[in-house]
């Protein structure tokens, strides 16, 4: 138990990669079916009876066409691509400002994308039991899938078969790889993450990472598979979605039931604020250590030890830092002067510039 303990505090010291940018609230009457970023980064909106697009400086939905008994899109560079009421295709020529029926027909579809084979536009669509795959409004293969949601990799090849696919159902997601979109039939699925809580919605970017979205948070998974982080979002209702931004790698939520949608992105760490935290000599510790680290700029700083479980043993510097190589001693002791037992710890240097942990022994 103590070492679970630990692990999540260790967790929650490194988030803070994510930041909440912005939230915007659409006008009351609107209501939202459907959510698309091109690769522009232009926010699509589809209602109930208009296709609109988010003007980027008022934050308005500006109407682009008048649309009726459409519940799904997806768009291209110049093409939306419509699922009706009734389940068939329509295409929208954004330049033309021009719809047409095309003779696709899907069975009660609850999700489409767009996705590039080639060089080409195609679709995957997720129905009842399987994803669907369609060219020129055609079908050309299928995947059985059973799933809730499918998310894919914006502006990627699927013409490639290490291009992955994935699916979620009943709290696991599923990649999909082996198959390529003209050889639907080769694809294979395993587990790439489960979890006991519910996730609502799961969507990648175009670098390859995973994003799972919870009530109150959104899991990040790196393009191997391994865990990168998590954002901490607003507590969100079941029905919001969860998308990308190809423009800017930024994450949208879609909140459905109070018709707003709220930014993130990703703060890069710039070099010149960096702190650099080194490994402290000696270790193992018998009674006595020194820790060293280095800011490039005056900050104010704490540095403090922590026990396996992540009880907090003894704060060795707290203040004003100036910019420059410091060194703090630690005679393994707590903060009341007492030895501490042989163990593990945790050393932490803080900063509103971020946090950096090391390791060490107390071995007598």
């Amino acid at each position: 138990m103590k070492h679970i303990t630990v692990i999540l505090f260790l967790i929650c010291c490194l988030f803070g990669e994510w930041q909440q940018t912005e939230e915007i609230v659409l006008p009351k009457g609107i209501q939202i079916n459907d959510i698309a970023i091109n690769k522009d980064g232009e926010i699509w909106l589809l209602s109930s009876a208009a296709i609109l697009k988010l003007e980027p400086a008022s934050k308005i939905p500006l109407i682009i066409s008048g649309i009726s008994g459409a519940r799904l899109f997806a768009i291209s560079d110049a093409t939306i691509y419509l699922v009706s009421n009734n389940n068939h295709l329509m295409l929208f020529d954004i330049n033309k400002g021009t719809d047409e029926e095309s003779e696709a027909a899907f069975a009660a579809p609850s999700q489409i994308r767009v996705v590039n084979v080639a060089g080409q536009n195609s679709l995957i669509a997720l129905e009842s039991g399987r994803l669907t795959f369609w060219e020129n409004g055609k079908m050309v293969g299928a995947v059985p899938a059973d799933a809730q949601k499918f998310a894919v990799e914006p502006l990627a090849d699927y013409a490639e078969s290490s291009m992955p696919l994935y699916t979620l159902k009943d709290n696991r997601v599923y990649a999909w790889t082996g198959g390529a979109f003209q050889h639907a039939e080769n694809y294979r699925n395993r587990i790439v993450y489960s979890s006991s809580s519910t996730i609502l919605d799961i969507t990648a970017d175009k670098s390859g990472k995973l994003f799972m979205l919870f009530a109150d948070s959104i899991v990040v998974l790196a393009s191997d598979g391994k865990y990168a982080g998590k954002v901490q979002t607003p507590a969100m209702p079941s029905e919001t979605e969860l998308v990308t931004n190809p423009a800017n790698q930024n994450l949208v939520l879609f909140d459905k039931a109070d018709r707003k949608l709220v930014m993130f992105n990703e703060t890069k760490k710039d070099n010149s604020d960096l702190i650099t935290l080194n490994k402290n000599s000696p270790n193992p510790v018998d009674n006595y250590t020194e820790i060293e680290f280095t800011l490039s700029r005056p900050l104010t700083i704490t540095l403090t030890v922590y026990n396996l479980i992540g009880e907090p043993v003894k704060v060795l510097a707290k203040g004003q830092f100036g910019k420059g190589t410091h060194r703090v001693h630690w005679n393994a002791c707590d903060q009341k002067g007492n030895l501490v037992p042989n163990g593990v710890y945790f050393y932490r240097l803080e900063s509103n510039k971020g946090v950096a942990i090391k390791q060490l022994v107390v071995l007598r």
